[in-house]
């Protein structure tokens, strides 16, 4: 008799334990669940990738850099992108030669799902000019390296 009741309390508490610790083992997933899935998300952007609707809106901000045709340059840019692969720009230019030089330009940009992409401005000055661009995740910035040869033009806008 004491070891049936001895093995019955045993069996209990064994019992018990593993319920502690699967309910455990339950609340720790939950927590540490949605942590893990976002640290080890591929996807840059919530909404699972990029496409031409991602940039839609106005962004604003600077770039700067150097030309071999004008030296040292800054230029201050309102970009409004209208979701479907075109933008038009207001922009200003300052360079060590001239400035303040003030164009629009018709833009046109492809973006990949990885959210990289490419950006062409046709400026109101004549010239085209080309760049790589990054979007970062919730479409909160657009970062630009111009790929002319000749330069080295690199820069942010800021969606606002």
């Amino acid at each position: 008799m004491k070891h049936a009741m001895r093995d019955h309390f045993g069996q209990r508490r064994l019992l018990t334990a593993a319920a502690l610790l699967g309910a455990l083992a339950l609340a720790l997933g939950f927590l540490i669940g949605p942590a893990a899935a976002k640290t080890g998300r591929t996807q840059p952007n919530a909404h699972g990738g990029c496409s031409l609707r991602t940039l839609h809106g106005n962004y604003a901000g600077n770039l700067s850099g150097t030309s071999t045709a004008t030296g040292p340059l800054a230029l201050q840019a309102l970009v409004t992108f209208n979701g479907n692969g075109k933008a038009s720009a207001v922009v200003t230019l300052m360079t060590e030669k001239q400035g303040p030089v003030r164009f629009t330009s018709n833009t046109t940009y492809t973006l990949k799902r990885n959210c990289t992409g490419t950006l062409v401005a046709m400026r109101s000055t004549g010239q085209t000019v080309h760049y790589d661009i990054t979007v970062t995740p919730a479409a909160s910035e657009v970062q630009y390296l111009q790929t002319d040869p000749g330069t080295v033009v690199t820069g942010t806008t800021k969606h606002v």
